[in-house]
């Protein structure tokens, strides 16, 4: 049997080398990152989008997608930049460059939304992750409330006054996550003059067209088309390439 001291030297090693590797992976990354946003820079859009397209397949970020959506914006693939600052904001709902430049998109192309509700605004307040944290915070507090002994030193109306604040924070918090896996899977038409159709098939007879960069929300699936309904309320079925879902990296 070998002597301890040798599997703990090797363990360092192991270590060691792996680290190495994770940091060398990260500095290639960042060159890369890099030579997407020269290539932005110097106006060679395609070279830029797919740059940061291939960085995408490795793991995303806001920023990473909002330069995405810059890319596609200034080479005119004006749905596909409206699908990358709407997924850029569904990671930094509060960023207001990605906000900022979303609506500029929109305002340029005509593709003006309707007035949001109280309740999508409310939901929009914080991202998926954000509202899944602040609901496990507050049952957790509801729950030590109830079950850990040193809360028994408050008062029994106070004890209950924090449990039902608790509670209904959590309820209104899971009410943010459930909007917010709703708002994650709208999509995009990313095509241009997209057909809506009366039934799911090619010879259907077309209801319109959907301008590319709308938003949509997409339903049941078949034979290749999806039953979606756009902003407006206009319904119909679309054909799934015309359009692509946000949460769909």
């Amino acid at each position: 049997m070998r002597p301890f001291y040798q599997f703990f030297i090797g363990f360092y090693c192991v270590l060691v080398f792996s680290s190495q590797s994770v940091w060398a992976d990260g500095q290639v990354q960042q060159v890369r990152f890099h030579d997407a946003v020269s290539a932005y820079t110097k106006g060679d859009y395609k070279k830029a989008i797919e740059g940061f397209n291939s960085l995408t397949m490795e793991g995303i970020s806001s920023s990473l997608l909002y330069n995405l959506g810059n890319s596609y914006a200034q080479a005119g693939q004006i749905g596909r930049a409206i699908l990358n600052y709407e997924r850029a904001l569904r990671l930094a709902p509060g960023d207001s460059d990605i906000r900022g430049n979303l609506e500029l998109v929109r305002k340029e192309k005509g593709l003006f939304q309707e007035e949001q509700s109280f309740g999508q605004r409310f939901v929009a307040l914080l991202g998926l992750n954000q509202w899944i944290a602040v609901a496990a915070i507050a049952f957790v507090v509801f729950a030590g409330i109830l079950l850990l002994p040193f809360w028994g030193r408050l008062k029994r109306s106070s004890r209950y006054g924090i449990a039902s604040a608790s509670l209904l924070i959590t309820a209104t918090a899971c009410s943010g996550i459930i909007g917010q896996y709703q708002y994650w899977h709208d999509g995009v038409v990313v095509v241009a003059d997209a057909r809506l159709r009366v039934s799911p098939f090619e010879s259907a007879a077309s209801v319109g067209t959907i301008q590319e960069g709308r938003l949509l929300h997409p339903g049941k699936i078949h034979n290749n088309f999806v039953l979606v309904v756009d902003e407006a309320g206009r319904s119909g079925w679309l054909a799934a390439d015309a359009f692509e879902s946000i949460a769909n990296f």
